[in-house]
């Protein structure tokens, strides 16, 4: 499908694709009010259990890709029960150990190269591929978004004491959407893995955490559809910038997020946004209602 594109180009295409399912590993926590800065861990696990089912054991890309993202959704589900009962900051910070235990063990086990990771790894996803698994988990949300699951994920956000007095298992919801932020995380982890020839411990570091970070928060809590944009957005942006110093990509970001912030405080894509195009679609009522009243004035 994207044969016209050279080699460098599509590999570019496929880490970005991969920046956006971590950002979308993000908003289905956020989706629940939840803060979890595990991401790059489970995306670690993901990478690395993958790799090595393929590599050691013979499994097929695919079954060592799916692999890859069910264990770090299990691994999301087991331990994450151990730190969702806690709020606010401190459910961000015990996240935040939590996906860095996963990269420290990691690096600290021997049959997984320990520092120096995994050489060798067969080139078998490419950016078709990538951009398949992303539409597909896309066209997922988009049906969690509408259906009454969704709806009590977003009352959870809002306020989850009002949510569990309307009858949402609330803990139950925070579980299971953590888990499936894991799994999404790993897929993504899995997906890199096989894109590259080479993955270790030190690409899943604190820089990565931030740049998915923003991402997610430019690109808001409301719907899905924002953290792709932004992660695209940004990511082009950040080719383009090239080898510039950590210092410039860091004020990048801080800008981009303070100015977001402060004009769009739910995200680039708002409820304000989503109403606005439902409006001006084709077929919709203000679109009916603007042509009426054109035909009216043409008729005077």
């Amino acid at each position: 499908m994207f044969n016209w594109l050279d080699p460098y180009s599509q590999f570019v295409g496929v880490s970005l694709l991969v920046n956006v399912l971590l950002v979308l590993s993000l908003f289905v926590a956020f989706q629940c009010g939840v803060l979890s800065l595990a991401s790059v861990g489970f995306a670690a696990d993901g990478a690395f259990t993958a790799a090595l089912l393929n590599m050691k054991e013979g499994w097929s890309p695919a079954l060592s890709i799916a692999a890859g993202a069910l264990a770090a959704g299990l691994l999301a589900l087991v331990f994450g029960r151990l730190i969702l009962h806690l709020r606010g900051i401190y459910l961000a910070l015990g996240s935040f150990a939590l996906g860095q235990v996963c990269v420290l063990v990691i690096a600290d086990l021997s049959f997984t190269g320990g520092n120096q990771g995994i050489i060798g790894i067969p080139t078998s996803v490419g950016l078709t591929t990538a951009a398949v698994v992303v539409v597909v988990v896309c066209a997922l949300l988009q049906i969690l978004h509408q259906s009454r699951t969704g709806r009590a994920l977003r009352a959870m956000r809002l306020d989850d004491r009002v949510a569990a007095g309307v009858g949402v298992n609330t803990p139950a919801y925070r579980a299971w959407a953590f888990a499936a932020s894991g799994v999404i995380a790993g897929l993504a982890g899995a997906l890199g893995a096989f894109s590259t020839v080479t993955i270790s411990p030190g690409q899943y570091d604190f820089t990565l955490l931030v740049q998915i970070l923003a991402m997610a928060m430019i690109g808001g809590a409301y719907h899905w559809s924002g953290g792709v944009i932004a992660a695209l957005v940004i990511g082009i942006i950040q080719q383009d910038l090239g080898q510039v110093a950590p210092l410039v990509q860091g004020l990048l970001y801080g800008g981009l997020l303070v100015v977001v912030m402060m004009l769009l405080p739910e995200g680039i894509v708002d409820r304000r946004g989503i109403r606005w195009i439902r409006g001006h679609l084709p077929g919709s009522r203000g679109t009916r209602q603007a042509i009426a009243a054109l035909q009216s004035a043409g008729g005077q």
